[in-house]
């Protein structure tokens, strides 16, 4: 009885040490998925680019007060400039959250945009992108968006491709800062956020059955 007992312990005790790690395991391949289905469509150099009727730019605000500096909007601003001033697009999306009173991304974007002399009847503001999905998906469904060109930082960028490809959107990136941020946090939110995607996929397709 009492081998049995231990036995059953064992096993027990081996599970449960097990799962957690078969969970980051899976967490792991599920990031390295995204980045291969990404890889080859992300460019980062303009010059490089081909051209793409449209670009959509995904969410990032600025402060309301200039208190401080977004990194990653000065980037997405930036490259969606060169962008256009380089003729490789003629409209932009700009699309992100617009939830709260002093925070609106597409409205801030497409106000720095102006201000690099970007004409405002080739900006348009798409309040409906809560989230990564939501802004790559109405780029097809409600701008009618039959190719694009994302702009974004590498690991965002990565997981919009990824998207892009899971509902049969001709799309290719610049990454607006060809660097990775290394710090911790906001490495452990990109694989956090793509486990988030590969669950939005999944529900895509029930939607769509």
């Amino acid at each position: 009885m009492k081998i049995n007992r231990r036995s059953k312990l064992r096993k027990i005790l081996i599970t449960i040490l097990l799962i957690p790690v078969v969970g980051i395991l899976m967490i792991f391949l599920n990031y390295r998925m995204i980045s291969f289905i990404a890889s080859g469509h992300i460019y980062t150099e303009t010059d490089l680019l081909p051209f793409r009727e449209t670009t959509l730019v995904l969410g990032s605000g600025s402060s309301p007060e200039g208190l401080w500096e977004n990194d990653s909007f000065l980037h997405r601003m930036e490259a969606a400039t060169v962008v256009y001033n380089s003729g490789k697009t003629k409209k932009i999306i700009v699309s992100g959250m617009s939830n709260r009173e002093f925070y609106n991304e597409p409205n801030d974007m497409k106000d720095a945009l102006l201000k690099e002399g970007i004409p405002s009847h080739v900006i348009y503001p798409d309040h409906g992108g809560v989230r990564t999905w939501n802004s790559v998906e109405r780029a097809q469904s409600y701008y009618k968006c039959k190719s694009v060109i994302i702009i974004s930082q590498a690991d965002q960028l990565e997981r919009a491709l990824f998207i892009a490809k899971c509902i049969n959107l001709d799309a290719i990136g610049l990454a607006a800062d060809p660097l990775h941020y290394k710090h911790r946090y906001w490495t452990i939110r990109e694989y956090l956020a793509r486990v988030k995607c590969t669950l939005e996929y999944f529900e895509y397709r029930l939607r769509n059955l």
